[in-house]
This record gives structure tokens, sequence and C-alpha cells, in this order.
């Protein structure tokens, strides 16, 4: 099993980057992990459309049929805990597809054929929140969630 984590922006402040690494070294036992930053494509604040349009043609090029796709959306499934969390973890390595891919979209989101692309969709909060908490948040509870499903003490309950 392969799980990757497309992220869209242009650069990230050193700060971010190091937390990134330091998730990726904390998950790449459990399953070969990779985060990759997509190159966000440039458009004016009024052309979210056109900018969801673009960021989709880029993910969509990352994809194949076997890849099972989970988007962090502010629309998506909301967690009750870190434990149901981590058994939505366990459903999505246990589908059956060769790689599990996150995705956290851009400023104005997912475009609707991504979204439908996608097969499951999860949210981090209800709160809005800048991008790179977003991308750490969902990288320590992915790392959480795998603790949890392997028994290993890191999360406290």
């Amino acid at each position: 099993m392969k799980l990757k984590f497309y992220i869209f922006e242009t650069k990230a402040p050193a700060w971010v980057e190091t937390a990134r690494a330091e998730y990726a070294a904390k998950i790449s036992p459990f399953f070969a992990f990779e985060v990759q930053t997509l190159k966000s494509p440039s458009a004016d604040r009024d052309s979210a459309e056109v900018k969801r349009r673009k960021e989709a043609e880029i993910l969509l090029k990352q994809l194949d049929d076997r890849d099972l796709l989970i988007l962090f959306d502010e629309g998506g499934k909301v967690f009750r805990s870190s434990e149901e969390f981590s058994d939505g973890l366990v459903r999505a390595v246990e589908s059956g597809k060769a790689r599990v891919v996150f995705c956290i979209g851009g400023p104005y989101g997912f475009s609707a054929e991504v979204k439908a692309r996608a097969q499951m969709k999860w949210s981090l909060s209800p709160l809005t929140m800048n991008h790179w908490i977003a991308q750490l948040m969902a990288l320590e509870q992915i790392y959480r969630g795998f603790t949890i499903m392997r028994g290993i003490p890191y999360h406290n309950r």
C-alpha cells in the first residue's frame, strides 16, 4: 500500500516544510508515504472557478483508476474523535486500491469534477483555517490514526 498527499500551493514557509517532513517521516514506517506539492496556478481573486478548474486538471492527471482519492474538504465527513478518524483510515487502506491519495485543495476548494472523482471527503474542522495549518493538522491526524490502528502509545484516551 502506498499513500500520497497532494497539496496545492506556491511556496510554504520553512517551518511548514520542516513540519511536513517530520510528519512524513513519522508516517512512513506504517506505509510508503509521500507529500507532493502541486503548483497552484495563478488566477485573479475574482476567478475562483478558473482556479478550481486549473487545479482539477493538474490533480486529475496525477491519478489513475487504482487510486482511492480522499479530499480534505469543509463539506466532508466530520469525525467525532481521532478513533473514528482512525477507523476511516483503516477502511481506506483496506479498500483494495493500490494507492490512497489525500488532497488538500487550494484557497477556493475543489471543483465539482474533483469532488465527483473522490471516493471519500473528510472535514478537518468546521472552522476556517490557514492552508498550512490545515496541512499539518491533516498530517498529524493521519499519523495519530495509524498509531491508534497499530496500538502504539501516542494517542491518550
